[in-house]
């Protein structure tokens, strides 16, 4: 079991390298293909709704065809949109590589985290989650890293040529893993879509899927604002950015023990708790210095919320149907991830970049307070 829990999660660190990279680079995009604020929004937003589409259809054929094919088609078409971002040079196929990026994450996180759910019992997934997400967190780490360094000596598209080979020569080695299994094949292998969708878990995805629309006006914004508000370089706010992974990786592990030891749901609450109260805060920050411990406070509560979420959604769902219940989940995900940078990037038109904390502030507290009167199963 060790083995496949560490070959995922080392899946998942090759996922995340791209998975923030274009959002630093919106102020870049902006000039680079001379785009406005509401038009560049969409290069977040139509990667994500094609990838929101495609995730119902892997996490239905990860129940019915098992999950090391869907994890390989993943890791290949990762591979294959970064060759495709590098080589962009107009926003059509820069928004195509970005699309296939996209797709290849639904197909691992559906993939992915239904095979660790299966391979667990419930009381062991906090802890095998926040390894899973600290991995996953140091992936988004090296990819920030790597696009700093492209920025500051070279060129933004280096960042993503550069990981092509590793994710796919880490494909050969997932192909030839003979302790992945294919398909297990259970008893009751008809649960129905409608056992899954209880009253507990469309409250859980609810408050979740409010979440991380809080989490995603900052996330797509926040080197805009450094740009463009605090005056800072390109370059500089991409390191500032880049500071945020390496801390995921530490609130992971820390979040994944936490819920073992006092329950998934209390660390989910403070964990939001957390990142609203400072969120709140990055606008009054005076100096930079003040400005990265905020942020990276911000970065620690954020990051929390994966292990116990993964450990909740496997808790609240059929075993035999975990494929189709992280699609679900991912989806919620993914669909606000794609609808709110462009409503977001209006509401800031209408007023001003620092909209974006009371915003998210307001969308966290609402997340908390549905999170805090549902069910007692979260736990």
């Amino acid at each position: 079991m060790k083995k496949i829990i560490l070959a995922i999660s080392m899946s998942h660190l090759l996922t995340e390298v791209y998975f923030l990279m274009h959002l630093v680079l919106i102020p870049v995009f902006l000039e680079e293909f001379n785009l406005s604020l509401f038009e560049v929004s969409f290069i977040v937003t139509i990667p994500t709704a094609i990838g929101l589409v495609m995730n119902f259809f892997s996490g239905f054929m990860v129940d019915r065809i098992g999950a090391k094919p869907i994890l390989l088609l993943g890791m290949i078409l990762q591979g294959f949109g970064g060759v495709i971002v590098a080589g962009s040079w107009t926003v059509v196929t820069l928004i195509f590589g970005l699309t296939c990026i996209s797709v290849a994450s639904s197909f691992y996180h559906n993939s992915g985290l239904s095979t660790i759910s299966r391979s667990l019992m419930p009381n062991k997934l906090s802890k095998a989650m926040g390894l899973h997400n600290a991995m996953g967190a140091g992936g988004a780490s090296l990819g920030l890293l790597t696009l700093t360094l492209a920025l500051t000596y070279g060129h933004w598209r280096s960042a993503y040529i550069l990981w092509v080979i590793p994710i796919w020569i880490w494909s050969l080695f997932l192909l030839k893993m003979s302790h992945l299994p294919y398909y297990e094949k259970h008893e009751n292998n008809h649960t129905t879509t409608k056992s899954i969708l209880t009253k507990d878990f469309v409250s859980f995805l609810s408050s979740m899927g409010i979440r991380q629309a809080g989490a995603t006006v900052i996330l797509t914004f926040m080197t805009t604002y450094m740009v463009f508000i605090r005056g800072f370089s390109e370059a500089t706010a991409s390191f500032i950015f880049t500071l945020g992974p390496p801390i995921g990786i530490i609130s992971s592990l820390f979040a994944g023990y936490l819920g073992f030891m006092l329950g998934d749901k209390k660390i989910l609450i403070l964990a939001i708790l957390g990142a609203a109260g400072t969120v709140i805060l990055i606008p009054f920050t005076s100096t930079t210095i003040l400005l990265i411990i905020v942020f990276l406070c911000f970065a620690f509560f954020k990051d929390s919320v994966w292990a116990p979420m993964s450990s909740i959604t496997a808790k609240l769902t059929p075993y035999n149907r975990r494929g189709l219940a992280y699609s679900l989940s991912m989806s919620t995900q993914q669909s606000i991830i794609a609808f709110t940078p462009p409503i977001a990037a209006k509401f800031i038109e209408t007023t001003s970049l620092n909209a974006i904390f009371p915003l998210s502030f307001i969308l966290l507290i609402a997340s908390t307070i549905i999170l805090n009167f549902s069910s007692k199963k979260y736990n």
